[in-house]
C-alpha cells in the first residue's frame, strides 16, 4: 500500500479499530532512513546495551508508528523485560499504565468478552476501562491514567502492562531499550527467551562492557525476576503468563509500546515505495497489545 492511499484511508475510515501503521524497517531504508536524522534519542534513554549484539541480531527496537483515532494497542507487556519510551509528533495518546504484578486475568479480555476484537484498544476501553474506576476495584491497581500531547515523550518501565489508544490521527516514535538499570532483568529474559542471541551478546559485552558481562554472571536464573511477561499472542510484544516470568520471549514489542505487535491471524504489511506489501513485522496492519 502506498502512503498516500494510506492517508485517504485514515481520513475516510469508519472502521471501529482502524489499520495502524508500525513500521520497524525505516531506519535500514534508503529513502525513509532520513528520518534518523530528524530526531536524537533523549538523554534518558541513550543506555542502548542491545547494541552490542548487532543491528542485524538485535531484537526489532524502534518504530514509526502512524494512525488515525480508535487505532492502538491493546493491553500488553514488551518484550524481554525492556523498558520503552514514545515520543507524539502529531495528535493525542490516551494511556492506561498498571504494575507488573497486576493479575492478567484482572485485565485482559476474554474471547467471550471481546470476541474478534478483544485484542484491540478500543474494545478494552469500553469494556476493561469503566472497571478500573468502579469502588470495588483493588485499589493497588488502579490504572495510572495519561493522555499524551504533542511534543511530549512517555516512560513506560519495563514489565508494566499498558494500553494505547489514538484520540486523533497520530505519528509517534517509539524504541523499546536494555539499561545499565534493567539489565538483571533483561539478561535472565533473554537467556531464557533467546538464549542463541544471549550467548553472542554475552560475548561483545565481556569485551566492551566487561562489568556488565559480571553482572550477567551474578543472575540467577533459577530465580523468579518478579517481572511480569505476557504469553497473549505468539508474537506479541512480549511473552508471558499470569505468572512473574515465561520461559519463552519474543522479538517483537510494543507501542510504549514500544515494539511491534502482530496479533495471532493478523495480517502485515510493508509500506513499500511501488506500493507492494510483504508479510514481516516491521509494518503491522493493525496494532495489537506495541509497545510503549
Amino acid at each position: 500500500m502506498k502512503m498516500k492511499y494510506y492517508a485517504d484511508y485514515m481520513e475516510t475510515t469508519k472502521d471501529d479499530s482502524p489499520l495502524y501503521i508500525f513500521d520497524s524497517s525505516y531506519g535500514e531504508h534508503p529513502k525513509r532512513r532520513k528520518l534518523l536524522e530528524d530526531y536524537e534519542v533523549p538523554n534518558y534513554f541513550k543506555d542502548d546495551l542491545f547494541q552490542f549484539a548487532g543491528e542485524k541480531r538485535r531484537p526489532p527496537y524502534r518504530w514509526f508508528v502512524m494512525g488515525p483515532p480508535r487505532s492502538g494497542t491493546g493491553v500488553h507487556i514488551d518484550p524481554l523485560g525492556t523498558s520503552a519510551w514514545n515520543a507524539l509528533v502529531q495528535g493525542h495518546k490516551r494511556w492506561c499504565l498498571f504494575p507488573t504484578n497486576t493479575p492478567r486475568e484482572l485485565i485482559k479480555l476474554t474471547r467471550e468478552e471481546g470476541g474478534n476484537q478483544q485484542d484491540e484498544a478500543i474494545t478494552w476501553f469500553v469494556i476493561v476501562y469503566p472497571r478500573t474506576q468502579h469502588p470495588t476495584w483493588p485499589q493497588e491497581f488502579k490504572p495510572l491514567e495519561i493522555l499524551q500531547k504533542p511534543g511530549e515523550t512517555v516512560f513506560v518501565p519495563g514489565g508494566w502492562w499498558h494500553v494505547v489508544l489514538n484520540m486523533d490521527h497520530t505519528i509517534a516514535i517509539t524504541q523499546n531499550f536494555a539499561s545499565a538499570t534493567n539489565f538483571p532483568v533483561v539478561w535472565h529474559k533473554t537467556v531464557r527467551g533467546r538464549p542463541k542471541l544471549s550467548r553472542k551478546w554475552y560475548r561483545i559485552l565481556k569485551q566492551e562492557r566487561p562489568e556488565l558481562a559480571v553482572a550477567a554472571d551474578l543472575v540467577d536464573l533459577q530465580e523468579s525476576t518478579g517481572i511480569a511477561s505476557d504469553s497473549s499472542s505468539d508474537s506479541s510484544s512480549s511473552s508471558s503468563s499470569s505468572s512473574s516470568d515465561s520461559d519463552s520471549e519474543c522479538d517483537s514489542g510494543a507501542e510504549g509500546d514500544g515494539m511491534t505487535h502482530r496479533r495471532k491471524k493478523r495480517r502485515t504489511c510493508n509500506m513499500m515505495e511501488d506500493g507492494s506489501s510483504q508479510s514481516r513485522d516491521d509494518c503491522v496492519s493493525k496494532e495489537r497489545s506495541s509497545s510503549r
